[in-house]
């Protein structure tokens, strides 16, 4: 629309309400604005908002969850005979941490602090 337009519209509108109440008797008016402040917050129109709400989260969750990588199986522990036996390339890696003392060992080493600074 033309702002223009906009304008001679709002206008006239404005015109329209005045004449409107204009016709209105003083005692309706003060009827009204009497009925209009007894009446309380309704409660009842928070509802559809809180259902909204609650049911747009809830959506939310689900397709966030949707998204999430599942969990891979874990595999059985291999023992210490198999862990001896097998190259370390074949080993999963939190075995081959878990088992090598010459991590430990170098970690208490003097060369390790430098090495974790750089």
């Amino acid at each position: 629309m033309n702002p223009a337009h906009e304008h001679d519209f709002d206008a006239r509108a404005r015109h329209a309400h005045a004449a409107a109440l204009a016709q209105v008797s003083p005692q309706v008016l003060a009827r009204l604005r009497t009925a209009r402040r007894e009446v309380p917050a309704s409660p009842r129109r928070a509802w559809p908002w809180l259902a909204a709400t609650a049911f747009s989260g809830m959506l939310a969750v689900m397709i966030g969850l949707q998204w999430l990588p599942s969990s891979p199986q874990q595999a059985p522990a291999p023992d210490a005979a198999t862990v001896a036996d097998a190259p370390e390339a074949t080993l999963p890696a939190n075995t081959l941490l878990d088992e090598n003392p010459d991590l430990y060992l170098w970690l208490a080493s003097s060369d390790a602090p430098p090495l974790a600074m750089e």
